[in-house]
């Protein structure tokens, strides 16, 4: 590649009607770790992400989205809760994953 060739780079995410920002790469990448551990905390300690940031991420995502991502049963003193990925989260998730795919795809061939 010489130095005179230029590439191009782009950031998806989904917006929702009134325009504002709903779902990107940081969401889909936590969405996908509760899907696998079925937990809001563990899934934050293994990203290295604030429990009360990825808290915020999602309660602002379900409101903007006026939709459920994740449902949460809360523990007892010992602990205990739970979080699943609603139906809704996971299909919006594959889709922004397969958006997310198409482009790279497409932007890596109009570079070439």
């Amino acid at each position: 590649m010489s130095a005179d060739t230029l590439n191009y780079r782009a950031k998806l995410w989904i917006t929702n009607n009134a325009g504002e920002a709903v779902f990107g790469d940081g969401l889909a990448e936590l969405i996908e770790h509760i899907d696998k551990c079925h937990s809001i905390l563990e899934a934050t300690k293994q990203l290295n992400m604030s429990y009360r940031y990825a808290l915020h991420r999602i309660t602002l995502a379900e409101k903007r989205l006026n939709k459920p991502l994740i449902t949460r049963t809360r523990g007892g003193k010992k602990g205990g809760g739970s979080s699943k990925v609603t139906p809704y989260g996971k299909n919006l998730t594959e889709q922004y994953r397969k958006a997310q795919t198409e482009l790279r795809a497409y932007l890596e061939n109009k570079s070439r």
